[in-house]
């Protein structure tokens, strides 16, 4: 039993051996717009803040934790107006499945805690807590040993919020966020 919590032990220390702590996150910014001819034109700005600190625990896999703020806005040509502001927690892990050079390619899976005033689908929820879950593709550009830019963009998940559930799939440059690393 020694040897093998012994082995378990190096086993873990080569693997994070060449561990780096990063600090970073990302900026999103999305605008929809919808011609309507019974209510005009309905449009929708969302803005995301979502800084965060991260592990490499080795070449192809990383985790991380994004802590920050989502806005979102919605006017409808008819005058009506609805906004969601919404404190976010979101820890996931990164996949990076192909590298060449300085560029990689990864997966982001992860869960999501949202919680403020939501309006999904023209339903209002105030003060609820939104959960999700997702995969998102996207790539990363390693500038030198200490920065590194990353792009996310789309993706596969679900979410809830009240009664309201979502299923969706999405790749478009739509969703696309932008972020940028320092590593340790």
């Amino acid at each position: 039993m020694k040897k093998f919590i012994l082995t378990a032990i190096v086993a873990i220390a080569a693997m994070t051996a060449n561990a780096q702590v990063w600090v970073g996150g990302q900026f999103g910014y999305q605008f929809s717009k919808l011609d309507n001819d019974v209510t005009g034109d309905v449009k929708v700005n969302q803005f995301a803040i979502l800084p965060e600190v991260g592990y490499s625990l080795n070449d192809k896999w990383d985790i991380a934790l994004q802590i920050g703020d989502e806005y979102q806005s919605v006017k409808v040509g008819n005058g009506k107006a609805e906004s969601m502001n919404a404190f976010v927690v979101a820890p996931y892990a990164r996949y990076t499945f192909y590298k060449t050079g300085k560029v990689g390619f990864f997966l982001d899976g992860g869960f999501s805690i949202k919680t403020g005033d939501f309006s999904e689908e023209g339903i209002d929820f105030e003060d609820e807590t939104m959960w999700g879950i997702g995969i998102r593709p996207g790539v990363k550009f390693a500038a030198s040993d200490k920065v590194t830019f990353v792009a996310s963009f789309g993706g596969l998940g679900y979410k809830s919020v009240g009664d309201f559930s979502q299923l969706g799939f999405n790749v478009n440059g739509n969703a696309l966020q932008f972020g940028c690393y320092y590593s340790f």
